[in-house]
């Protein structure tokens, strides 16, 4: 690790997207996000993830530890830990999380698994 000034990097890395702003491509970072603006492609966050109320996140997958949803994700869904779908939010995938909380009013399109991760298959695709 390289190390500025005799300071090591903040572990609280903060990915900011503003709102007006749009990615098309896949987004990767080893802190936590926060998403106000699009993004068309998938979202592999390492800590938390918050999309907020006009943000719009279509792709593959959005990968975070707890994610809160405000906007728009059209993919598939991975919280290691808590995935918080709010009033405000339209969903349209499955979901794999430790933890689902929907809020009345939310839309959320698809199937969800919840449970400890040695629990969870490793993909929600059916069968065929």
């Amino acid at each position: 690790m390289v190390v500025l000034g005799g300071r090591r990097p903040s572990p609280a890395t903060l990915t900011y997207l503003s709102e007006g702003s749009e990615i098309e491509g896949n987004l990767k970072t080893s802190g936590s996000a926060r998403i106000d603006g699009k993004v068309k492609g998938s979202v592999v966050v390492e800590g938390d993830l918050e999309v907020g109320p006009n943000a719009q996140i279509e792709g593959e997958q959005v990968r975070a530890h707890n994610i809160i949803v405000h906007g728009q994700i059209s993919a598939q869904i991975v919280a290691s830990g808590k995935l918080h779908i709010t009033k405000s939010a339209r969903v349209e995938g499955d979901v794999r999380a430790i933890s689902l909380d929907v809020e009345a009013g939310a839309v959320f399109i698809g199937r969800s698994q919840t449970g400890e991760p040695r629990a969870l298959p490793q993909s929600t695709r059916a069968n065929s």
